[in-house]
């Protein structure tokens, strides 16, 4: 009972700042990762970056670092931890984009990715977390549509997406939207939608291309075939606030 209680202390950190590295809880993991199940240090004001060393803890099932400061890219060594069923890194100001090699953490069923300054599109490899209940991204800046791939999440119980300004289109046919408001997100523009059409860019005319008289054979008035349009219509911006 001593061991087990000194090693769930180990893994949930015992330092109320400074960096990953510096952290008891991702020493000791380093150190034993043959036995570094969870690592859950969360609410602990950390800052500098992941350390792309996690990706050689392979037999985590549980990573959590959540509420803190932390900056820079979410690692793409994630996409080693096969084991892992939880990965929450909420909250916290992590600026790049989501990397697709998460798409091989097929035993994902809670991803936490909301509350950080991510960029980018959601990539189409997420697809393959079909163990996936929770997926929440919401209070980001990702951009594009929802990839068709997503129809495949069918054991989904919670999808949240709302405040990335860029984000449109529909929500694939299959999966559950979460509609409760009390995560930041308002029940009316949550549901099936996230903009019905995302926004497109009229089409401008080619200064090499000019309309074009077609033959004619007979002495019928001369057809002309446009192959530009002006690009005078304004911009429809559906995108979801």
């Amino acid at each position: 009972m001593v061991g087990l209680v000194m090693m769930m202390v180990l893994f949930v950190g015992s330092i109320s700042a400074g960096t990953v590295n510096e952290t008891s809880g991702y020493q000791t993991c380093i150190a034993t990762p043959a036995s570094c199940t969870r690592l859950n240090v969360r609410i602990r004001s950390l800052t500098g970056t992941l350390p792309t060393e996690l990706g050689t803890l392979t037999s985590l099932t549980w990573l959590a670092f959540d509420i803190n400061r932390l900056t820079g890219t979410v690692p793409s060594e994630l996409g080693a931890l096969t084991r892992l069923t939880h990965l929450n890194l909420r909250d916290n100001q992590l600026t790049s984009t989501v990397p697709s090699t998460l798409g091989a953490l097929t035993r994902l069923t809670w991803l936490e990715l909301q509350e950080n300054q991510l960029t980018g599109t959601v990539p189409s490899e997420l697809g393959a977390l079909t163990t996936i209940r929770k997926l929440w991204f919401w209070d980001n800046q990702l951009t594009g549509t929802l990839p068709l791939e997503f129809a495949a999440l069918t054991r989904v119980t919670g999808l949240l997406v709302c405040n990335n300004p860029g984000l449109c289109g529909d929500i694939p046919a299959g999966v559950t939207p979460d509609v409760q408001s009390g995560w930041g997100c308002p029940t009316a523009l949550v549901g099936t939608l996230l903009g019905s059409d995302c926004p497109t860019s009229p089409p401008t005319a080619s200064p090499s291309m000019s309309p074009t008289v077609a033959p004619s054979s007979s002495p019928t008035e001369p057809t002309f075939t446009p192959t530009s349009v002006s690009g005078d219509q304004p911009l429809k911006d559906n995108w979801f606030r």
